[in-house]
Formats: structure tokens, C-alpha cells, sequence
């Protein structure tokens, strides 16, 4: 209870933040243009991120873009609804993307109830594990001279272990344990949904375009954990983010590129890596209302257990001057780590 007190105190510390340095800029801004956009935006991928098996993961967002002044450009993203078809009890969710980890303990944190596959269902961790190998593997962790059916085992080997039992069952006991910390078996469970985690990043234009060099950005950013993480919808803790962004318009072609170093939070129960995530576009218009945008993106991989990201996706984008712009994509996954397929509906409007 006190953990969460404190995690709402951070929470609120840090909206305050953001809100007396969007009131500095803006008094620096003086009376300069200050534009407000709101994307709405649903997307749907699905892939089975190098596991074998499916994962479909459904989210809608909503992203505001505060323009505080020309160079500086505040973004909040939520996520009303997330939701993943199949969870798993080795995969959490990282940026909205399933990822697959070992936990330091064996044992998953989340999906508190989980059963495993030796009939003893709804059962807490610590109580029937499953472990990986052969039948006779696993009835000899308790000392046992029978199978796992319980059929009695006559080999010379069963023969010789029994003879050696009483003098190494101490230690074969606590190397066993060990074994079965390390290979619990992989749990599949049903749907999972909610909120997702919340993105807030501030944007500051440090190069303008010019006629041989782009317009460069800076940014920065945190994620604040308001996903469920105990439904595997996120990690619960705070990720930063820090990247740059590059564009150029070339008559009726534009060109973007951007990086973004990924710095994920430290759960307690299982191991995450910092990664780098990069970007590069194409985009070309084809009348003065409709756009056709082509995207190469790619991330590292966020733990041990995972792959890296590589897609490469299409966008159309079709402005309705005063109504807002509407755009629809899908992309391609090149990597295991990237989702088979992902496909994105949005809408942006601005005030």
C-alpha cells in the first residue's frame, strides 16, 4: 500500500514538473503561435515474437501535442484500452509489445493463480512446479524408484540411484530444487485488459531547416507505469527515453530518420535491457490532400530471452484541411521480435 502511495506521489511530483515548465515556456514564448492537436489512434498486431505461439494485442490511444512556442512541443499519450488476446506467463508487455523473459526466481509475477500443466490447476507459485525432461527425471526428485504414473521402475539404473540415495539425496535434493526454479514450464492463460501505460515527452527544435540541412529535434520523455502489471499489461515501473529526429522536405518529397535510447525500469522479479530504436522514412505527395508515406523501423531487444524489432511498413495519410487529417498504415514484420503483421487507424485534429 505504501509502495503505491509512493508511486502515486511520483506520479503527481512529476505532472506538477511538467506543468511549471509548460508555464515557464510558455511566458518565454511570449506571443508567439501555440497550437494544440489531439490523434486518436487504434492499432492491431499480432505474431508470435520468436515463442511459437500467436499473441494478438489490441489498443486504442490518445496523444495530445501542446506547440508551448515554435521550438518546444509538449505530448502526453494515454491508452484507455488495451488488450491481448492470449497471455502467457513469460511474456510481459514493453511499449505496447509482447516480450518474452526468464524470471530470476522461476516463477512469473504475474498471474498470481497460475496453473501448470500436471493437472493441479489454480494452484500459487511454489506448489506443484512443472519441470522440464525425461518421466524418471522428474520422479527422481523426490528419491523415488517409481515413474511418474506411479509404475514401478526396475532398471539397473533406477537400481543404482536407489543405492546411492542415501548419501546424496541432500545435495541431488537442492540441485533438483535449483532445476526446477530455472525450467518451470511456460503457462498459457487467457485475455487480458485495461489501461496501458502512460507516455508524457517534451520536444525542442534545436536546428531549423535550411536549404542543405534538416530541421533537428531533441526529446525526451518518461513512461509512468499506469498499466496493470500483474496482468502482464506492463512492467510497473518507470521507463526513460531520450532520442533525436531529423526531417527534410525535398518538393513534394520529405525525408525523417530519428533514434530513441529506451532506459526500462528494474523489476524485481525478472531481468529487462536498455535499447535503442530507430526510424527511417520516405514520404511522398501524391496531390495537395493525399500523402503516401513508406517506413523502415527497428529495436533492439528488451531482455535475453527476447528478439529485435525490424519492420517495414506503408502509410497513406489523406488531409481534410479544417476536418483533420486521417491516416491508415500496416506494416510487415522483418524479425522475430517484430509482430507478423500491425495495422494502425488515426485521426489528428488541430486547434
Amino acid at each position: 500500500m505504501n509502495k503505491k502511495k509512493y508511486s502515486l506521489a511520483g506520479i503527481a511530483l512529476l505532472l506538477t514538473a511538467c506543468s511549471w515548465l509548460s508555464s515557464a515556456v510558455v511566458v518565454q514564448a511570449g506571443t508567439e503561435e501555440i497550437g494544440l492537436s489531439i490523434e486518436p489512434e487504434l492499432s492491431f498486431d499480432w505474431g508470435d515474437y520468436g515463442g511459437g505461439d500467436t499473441i494478438t494485442t489490441t489498443s486504442f490511444s490518445l496523444t495530445g501535442e501542446y506547440d508551448l512556442s515554435d521550438a518546444w512541443t509538449l505530448s502526453l499519450t494515454i491508452v484507455p484500452y488495451l488488450h491481448q488476446d492470449e497471455t502467457y506467463t513469460d511474456v510481459v508487455l514493453v511499449a505496447g509489445r509482447p516480450v518474452h523473459h526468464v524470471d530470476r526466481s522461476g516463477f512469473n509475477p504475474h498471474h498470481r493463480n497460475t496453473h501448470f500443466h500436471d493437472g493441479h490447476e489454480n494452484e500459487q507459485p511454489g506448489h506443484h512446479p512443472v519441470i522440464h525432461g525425461t518421466e524418471k527425471d522428474r520422479a527422481s526428485f523426490g528419491g523415488s524408484d517409481r515413474d511418474i504414473h506411479g509404475r514401478e521402475d526396475h532398471t539397473a539404473e533406477a537400481a543404482q540411484q536407489r543405492n546411492s540415495t542415501a548419501t546424496s539425496r541432500p545435495s541431488a535434493a537442492v540441485d533438483q530444487v535449483e532445476t526446477v526454479m530455472e525450467e518451470q514450464e511456460v503457462i498459457r492463460h487467457g485475455s487480458a485488459t485495461g489501461i496501458g501505460d502512460t507516455t508524457v515527452d517534451l520536444s525542442w527544435r534545436v536546428v531549423e531547416e535550411g536549404e542543405r540541412i534538416p530541421e533537428i529535434s531533441l526529446h525526451g520523455g518518461l513512461k509512468l507505469p499506469t498499466a496493470d502489471e500483474d496482468k502482464g499489461l506492463g512492467t510497473g515501473k518507470v521507463d526513460a527515453l531520450v532520442g533525436v529526429d531529423l526531417s527534410k522536405e525535398l518538393e513534394n518529397w520529405s525525408l525523417d530518420a530519428g533514434f530513441t535510447y529506451n532506459i526500462l525500469g528494474e523489476p524485481d522479479e525478472y531481468e529487462l535491457n536498455n535499447y535503442l530504436s530507430a526510424y527511417g522514412g520516405i514520404a511522398n505527395s501524391v496531390t495537395d490532400n493525399v500523402e503516401i508515406a513508406l517506413q523502415l523501423s527497428g529495436a533492439g531487444a528488451a531482455s535475453d530471452e527476447s528478439d529485435g524489432e525490424l519492420a517495414l511498413g506503408l502509410q497513406q495519410r489523406y488531409d481534410m484541411e479544417e476536418l483533420g487529417e486521417f491516416s491508415a498504415g500496416i506494416e510487415k514484420g522483418l524479425a522475430d521480435g517484430s509482430p507478423d503483421y500491425y495495422m494502425v487507424i488515426g485521426y489528428s485534429i488541430s486547434f
